[in-house]
This record gives C-alpha cells, structure tokens and sequence, in this order.
C-alpha cells in the first residue's frame, strides 16, 4: 500500500505587543531553509524552526559559535547541520558580483548589522566548519543602526570572485541582547562565469530545481524522478524508478547514489551527481544535483515514493490559539485541536531562553478537541511553541512550532501610566522613569540622582535592583500607589 502524506497544520495567533527576534536566509536558500522546504532531509529541528540558530554575537572573534558548529551554532537539536561534504547539501549556483540576499524574520528586533563572510577559494569542502575555512572579513555588512527591521529585509552586496562549492556565513547580530543569528549558505560558483576555458561546464551550466535525494526506504520500497518542464508538465518519457532491493540501498545516501547512476545511463540530455571544481560531474553518496544544457526546457525534478509499509491514517489540525494576558506570573494557551484516527500530541512552551513553562501530552480519538496549556513563571516577552503527533505504533506525523509573543495584563486595579515594561529599553531608564513589572502587575518609578544608576544595572544573572523582585530594589525604585 501506498504511504499517504499526512499534514500536521497549525494556525496560531500572534499575540501583538513587545519585540522579539529569529530569522533565515531564504534567497539564496540556506542550509536551515532548505530543510524547512524538505528539499534536505534528516536535519534535526531545522526542520521545523530553523529561524532559532542563536549564539553569542561576535563571531568570528567572540569563542561561539565554536569551529566545528558554525553551522549549528551549537544549538541543541540543530547538530545536523553541522556536517559537512562536497555532496552532503544541495547548493545554489550565483555568480561573483551583485547578489541579492534575503532575510525572513519571523520575529523581530533591533539590529546593529547583517554581515556576510565567505569560505577561501582553496577551503577544505569536507572538513568541518571553522573561523579559518572563511575570510576574516565579511565581504558585505548592512549597519541595522539600532531600528527593527521589516519582516523581509533585501540585502545587494558585491560577491567576491570564486569558483566551485562555497559556503556564505550570514550573520544577523542584534542590537539589544548578546546573541546572533547564523545562517550557512552553500553555493556553488560555475567555472565559466570567472572567464575560464568553459569545458563541460558550458554543456551542464543548468540546474534543475529540486535534487535526488530524500527519506530513507525499505526493501521493496520505489523511488521515482519525475522530470517537470518549463510549462509545469511532466515529461513521463524521462520518469525512472529505482526499487529498494535490500535493506543497505534503502540508506538515502545509498539509492541517491543509485538513482543517479540509473538516471546517467538512461538519458543523454541530463548529468546528475556533484560537480567538482574543473566541472566535472559524477553521482555521489548523499545529495545528488541534475543538470541539463541551457538550452533544455527541463525546469525540476520531483522525488516521489511507492512504499510498501503500511498505510497512515492519522492526523490533527491545531487552529485558534490565543494566549492570554500575564496575571501575576501565570498565562494560558488555548487552541483547538481537529483529530483523525487515534493521535498523541505532546506540546512544549518556552521562553526565549528555553526555560520551559508550560507542558501538554493527551492522546486523542477522531474528534474535536478545545485544548489549553497553563503557563507559569513567565513574562511577557518572546516564546516557543513545540509540538510533535505521533500515531499509536510511534512514527511521528508532523511536528513543528509557532512563535509567540505574550502581554502583560492588570493584577487587579488600575496599574496607572507607564514608560516601558521592564526591562524593555533598559539603557534609557533615568530618574522618574516609570517601568511594568510583568511580574507582579505593578509599577515603579526610578528613584532620583544617586541612585537612578541602579535602575539600569540589570540582567538575568544579576537582578539585584529588579523591581520589586531584586534583594535591593528598594534602593532604585519606588512602588507606584
């Protein structure tokens, strides 16, 4: 029987107020969103979030992230990320000079730049990521001066010369926090477009959309390459399957490589595999590239599978969730949840630490479900959302996650006028500056000179002047009546 793809959809709603920060590079496409596409596979929760790569800002002088996990940041659950070949990632073909990059954040927050850094033409392509595989200088750096950002942000940078498979490192750093956000771009730069004796590089300079490669099969299992053209047809003389005939081809980097042998012998009008640095192109264990001369109107290729394990029935569909207004450290997410078949959902929500808060794990029967998870201890601010369904034999349907950002609301009485919820713009506090504390829903106001400095002296391992928290926070707020 056929596996059926079953869809786990979340449609949650934002919670308006307070700034936040993530972000990827969708153009050219980074390694993360390349696994957000399912165009790369077995990518840990890139997956799924890959807008959380977040690390100490500085690089590459600051110690993080470390060599070896620039790709992850050395984020837990991202690890995946970190490996690295000649044909582990699919990469995109760009040419040196004006490029276009393009951040999606999906939350915001003040930026003090983007920077963009690039590998040595002669950097080690399977060896793992480091400070010295780049330039010590990013090639391109957009001053954020201080100012949120749009949700999409276009940067046009000039692209210095290279040829062959290249990494960008792009870095988000953020005005206000210590972090950054980190995103490795792989790249692949055509010989002929630096005036070199063009070779076989002419005759395969175009890559399809799409590559072979994708989940790992069981024996008896079909993977098929289906050829689109230009009018979004497809082309069924060109179709090729491969069947799994034992366990060790059902490895993703085992039949990738078969396929694209199949793939070579059976059609003169394409070459599939990782070209090398003189052009060259041979099938490879992992991720296999298709190319075609320019002059095809072949536009993609599509992996499809006939599988013969047992059929999925199950699914779920979260819609409707709201988060309500902090009262006295504690908020709850509510949402709905529609169910096929028998279903466990487990679902995780924390802050923008990743201190966890709040925890759900039911199991379901087809129906509709009103859910709801109790928050504690927290504070307004960003949060995560996690979720992962899994039927009763334990694959997992779908997980995924949802950016929040929660308020602060009334304890009771009229919290009166305030400036800033603490500790939102914390550098600017002076005397008479008047802060919420999303702790306990009260108001303070800086104390006068001498001891409005304390009033900024604050972060989450130090808060000894917090209001109405610290162990000396009588010594720069007043509690407001």
């Amino acid at each position: 029987m056929k596996l059926k793809n079953i869809a786990l959809t979340i449609s949650l709603a934002l919670i308006s107020g307070g700034a936040l920060a993530h972000g990827y590079v969708e153009k050219p496409e980074s390694r993360a969103y390349m696994c957000k596409l399912n165009k790369q596979m077995n990518c840990g929760r890139a997956q799924w979030e890959p807008q959380s790569i977040e690390q100490t800002k500085g690089f590459p002088v600051a110690a993080k992230p470390a060599d070896g996990q620039l790709a992850s940041a050395g984020v837990s659950g991202f690890e995946p990320l970190d490996r690295q070949s000649v044909s582990e990632w699919l990469k995109t073909d760009i040419k040196p000079g004006r490029n276009e990059f393009r951040w999606y954040h999906t939350a915001l927050h003040a930026t003090t730049k983007w920077q963009y850094f690039i590998t040595k033409q002669d950097w080690d392509v399977n060896k793992p990521l480091t400070r010295d595989s780049f330039e010590a200088k990013p090639f391109c750096e957009i001053d954020g001066k201080g100012l949120t950002p749009e949700t999409v942000v276009t940067h046009v940078c000039d692209v210095p010369q290279r040829t062959g498979y290249q990494i960008i490192y792009a870095v988000w750093e953020i005005d206000n926090t210590a972090n950054s956000f980190y995103q490795v771009i792989d790249v692949n730069f055509p010989a002929d477009n630096n005036g070199d004796d063009p070779g076989q590089e002419a005759e395969w300079s175009k890559q399809l959309n799409g590559a072979i490669y994708g989940q790992d099969l069981n024996k008896g299992d079909k993977v098929i390459a289906r050829f689109i053209d230009n009018n979004g047809q497809e082309v069924s003389a060109m179709q090729t399957a491969l069947e799994i005939s034992n366990v060790e081809q059902g490895a993703m980097q085992r039949w990738s490589h078969d396929l694209a042998e199949k793939l070579n012998a059976s059609h003169s009008d394409i070459r599939v595999g990782v070209k090398d640095q003189s052009g060259e192109i041979n099938p490879a264990y992992g991720t296999n590239n298709v190319y075609v001369r320019t002059s095809s109107n072949l536009q993609s290729v599509v992996i499809s599978y006939e599988l013969s394990h047992q059929e999925i029935k199950e699914s779920i569909t979260l819609s409707d969730a709201q988060a309500s207004d902090i009262v006295e450290g504690k908020s709850e997410v509510s949402l709905k949840a529609d169910v096929t078949g028998d279903v466990t959902l487990e679902a995780t929500v924390s802050d923008h630490a990743g201190a966890n808060k709040g925890f759900l794990k039911e199991t379901f029967s087809t129906g509709e479900y009103p859910l709801s998870i109790a928050l504690n201890n927290v504070q307004a601010g960003h949060h995560i959302l996690r979720y992962v369904a899994t039927n009763p034999t334990g694959q997992v349907i779908e997980q995924g996650t949802q950016d929040l950002q929660l308020k602060s609301g009334s304890t009771g009485g009229d919290t009166g006028d305030y400036d800033f919820t603490f500790p939102d713009k914390l550098k600017s506090y002076k005397a008479g500056t008047v802060v919420l504390q999303p702790k306990d829903g009260h108001t303070y106001e800086c104390k006068p000179f001498p001891y409005s400095g304390y009033c900024q002296q604050w972060s989450a391992s130090a808060n000894h002047y917090e209001p109405g928290v610290g162990s000396h926070w009588k010594d720069a707020w007043t509690l407001k009546k």
